[in-house]
């Protein structure tokens, strides 16, 4: 099942990825299935760390993956560098004009991993290896293959990367049913590409590309089957537009967009070099009453050079720091204090590392009522969940539009209410109407390196009932540990009003997780009872970047095995509309899972808005320092 979970900010799927983070140019040149490369081969170059491309590749019938000769085939994709060395790729081929209802589905869903086992030098070509993941059923594009790429520099701006490598004969996939898919490790078998219609990088292949700067150039290769040529051009430093000829025989095209998710915002790097000049260069009256208009319950206190604010626009919380430094210039000795729903998270420093120290019993603010502290502050919040694969009916969804809002009413103590416009529901017979949105109350709490987040009422994925989180969390330690309990039953709305089913579903999850400072990466090992009843384990490999976050994870438990990937990101405008008492914008945060397998209830959870290891590892020192120029 894919799940969108929590959002604020705006619209469903990649659009929005186009505003992560626009930074340093990207080489974007890609092959068929999306990985750096020529036309069909792939490449050992060593991507920049974070590059993110997403794009399209058209592939034409004579030379068709899945039905040769039957059906061309449109290939869309994303490719992340998760880690200096590591690339993720994920594609999905869909077949083209489909002669027989329910031949394709959604199409052959395929993950690729490529690790640069050496980086190239003056003397040695880049090598890589590149495995597709063993569990798909369908993997048109396996590419099990080592590489080898090296760059000539012919003068004049003008190069040449020349790359070879070998494609495995073989490879693994499942001999199985999509109907029958709760297992990603059962019925593993070994398939000979010889037999296939057409063998995709199977024995040697090589290339070159003859390229001017990273601006155009010409490509030519041998991919195991034939001779292919190609042209290409990147324009304005992240589109990338290429087109080739398969075999002296029939077209191919593509096109792909690249970004990097950790440069952040020219605007936010001309507020730290304000801020690190000497004297400090302070904003302008106007500039000034426009930051401090994105701020709630801010209180400065001059004498102790303490300030406190709570934001809610954006998900970066370093973001908010950056912008309360340029509204408020000093010395550098000035403490920031961001809060959550009114409780303080510590206080940190902003010299030229963030620093950070826990709060005692006297600087905590008094509980108080605080609806009067902040605005009216209503947002945007999408929600999808879907099932892909079934082949008579390929993606059935369930879209929503949420209009939400928050009322704090006491120091860490939060309403969260709103209204649910649905838009597509094909997953059940459920009514589309309008109806409240998931109403609950929310109590955070901070102590040191202590923190609980309790909630109670209708939560998100259909629950009513009462949650409990507690997390030992060290903001500037490696280590974090979780305990989690909930205890709710199924709710939904008919035309007729609610209906309810007994409080008897119990969730009991614990976790440790590791961070690893370079870069912000967290292994974190997750088990016990989930939503459906069943008792498993879950492991995640979790990347920060800047304004993103993109994980990886394997879960088993006893009602099946399964993989996939989930990613946070903000939606833009954010900000949509502003004064001093109200506020309109988009969701500050926006979720999406993904899991190989759908519809076995495999390790199943609910929302409660938000989980308290994502919220928290928001506000590490290593998360913020990374951002520090």
């Amino acid at each position: 099942m894919i799940q969108f979970v929590r959002g604020r900010r705006g619209n469903v799927l990649f659009p929005f990825l186009l505003a992560l983070c626009l930074g340093s140019h990207v080489h974007a040149q890609t092959n068929i299935s999306g990985k750096p490369g020529l036309i069909y081969i792939p490449s050992a170059r060593q991507t920049d760390d974070a590059a993110f491309q997403f794009g399209y590749h058209f592939n034409p019938i004579r030379y068709g993956f899945r039905f040769n000769r039957k059906n061309s085939e449109g290939i869309y994709f994303a490719n992340v560098t998760l880690l200096p060395r590591l690339e993720i790729n994920v594609n999905l081929l869909r077949i083209n004009h489909e002669l027989k209802r329910g031949q394709k589905g959604i199409g052959d869903r395929q993950l690729d991993i490529k690790y640069v086992l050496l980086k190239e030098t003056a003397k040695r070509p880049a090598v890589a290896i590149i495995l597709s993941a063993p569990f798909g059923i369908d993997n048109s594009l396996s590419t099990n293959a080592l590489v080898a790429s090296k760059t000539f520099s012919l003068g004049n701006r003008l190069y040449a990367d020349v790359t070879a490598g070998f494609g495995s004969p073989i490879y693994v996939q499942r001999d199985e049913s999509e109907k029958s898919n709760y297992n990603i490790f059962e019925s593993l078998e070994i398939i000979k590409k010889k037999d296939l219609s057409y063998r995709y990088l199977s024995g040697p292949f090589g290339g070159f590309n003859l390229r001017f700067d990273n601006k155009a150039g010409f490509m030519a290769e041998w991919d195991s089957q034939h001779i292919n040529a190609g042209l290409y051009a990147t324009l304005f430093k992240r589109w990338t537009v290429q087109a080739g000829v398969l075999n002296f025989d029939q077209i191919t095209f593509g096109t792909s967009y690249a970004v990097n998710m950790l440069p952040l915002p020219k605007r936010l790097r001309t507020y730290q070099e304000a801020a690190r000049a000497k004297p400090p260069k302070p904003a302008p009256a106007s500039e000034k009453e426009r930051l401090l208009n994105n701020f709630e319950n801010l209180t400065v206190d001059s004498t102790s050079g303490k300030v406190a604010y709570e934001q809610r626009i954006y998900r970066n919380p370093y973001i908010g720091m950056v912008e309360m430094e340029r509204a408020l210039p000093d010395s550098g000795s000035r403490e920031f204090i961001p809060m959550f729903q009114g409780a303080p998270i510590g206080a940190y420093k902003m010299g030229k590392r963030i620093s950070y120290r826990q709060l005692t019993k006297d600087e905590t603010p008094r509980s108080g009522f605080l609806l009067s502290k902040y605005k009216l502050d209503f947002w945007l919040q999408p929600v999808f969940a879907a099932n892909f694969g079934y082949r008579e009916k390929t993606l059935q969804s369930n879209t929503s539009l949420l209009l939400q809002t928050q009322f704090y009413l006491w120091k860490g103590l939060a309403l969260n209410a709103g209204v649910l416009f649905p838009i597509t529901n094909d997953m059940d017979n459920r009514p589309k109407i309008i109806r409240p949105a998931p109403v609950f109350l929310n109590q955070f709490l901070a102590f040191g390196k202590h923190f609980i987040s309790a909630s109670a009422g209708y939560f998100y994925n259909d629950q009513y009932g009462a949650n409990i989180q507690y997390r030992h969390h060290d903001l500037t330690g490696p280590w974090s540990f979780g305990l989690e309990g909930g205890l709710t039953g199924l709710y939904y709305y008919t035309r007729s009003g609610i209906y309810y089913e007994k409080m008897d579903n119990l969730l009991l999850i614990a976790d440790a997780a590791y961070r690893l400072s370079k870069p912000d990466l967290t292994l974190k090992l997750s088990g016990g009872r989930y939503l459906a009843g069943d008792e498993g384990a879950r492991f995640d490999l979790i990347r920060q970047f800047t304004n993103a976050e993109i994980g990886l994870y394997v879960m088993k438990t006893q009602n099946g095995t399964t993989a996939g990937f989930n990613f946070a990101v903000p939606i833009p405008p954010g900000g949509i509309a502003q004064g001093r008492k109200a506020r309109f914008r988009t969701t500050d945060e926006f979720r999406w899972e993904y899991s190989y397998t759908r519809g076995f209830r495999i390790g199943e959870r609910y929302r409660t808005g938000y989980q308290l290891d994502q919220k928290l590892r928001q506000y590490h020192t290593d998360y913020l320092n990374r951002q520090r120029p």
